[in-house]
């Protein structure tokens, strides 16, 4: 079996507010086109290097691996 066409994205969750309720609110942000090479050591680097762009508290990464399995 191989693998072709492999991607990663990374997912932030960030957190956006108290809603009426007083539950947190949370958005997702996510960044496409990462290296599927990279370990999970360092997506999570990256993905903090990102969350520390956004003006929102970051909650949560992260990844997702695709790939097209063929025999």
């Amino acid at each position: 079996m191989a693998r072709k066409d492999a991607a990663s994205k990374i997912t932030l969750k960030v957190t956006t507010g108290v809603g009426a309720d007083g539950k947190t609110l949370y958005k997702n942000r996510t960044i496409s086109g990462i290296a599927p090479s990279l370990t999970d050591a360092d997506a999570l680097t990256v993905g903090r290097g990102f969350a520390g762009l956004q003006k929102h508290g970051l909650s949560l990464v992260t990844r997702t691996d695709t790939a097209v399995l063929e025999d």
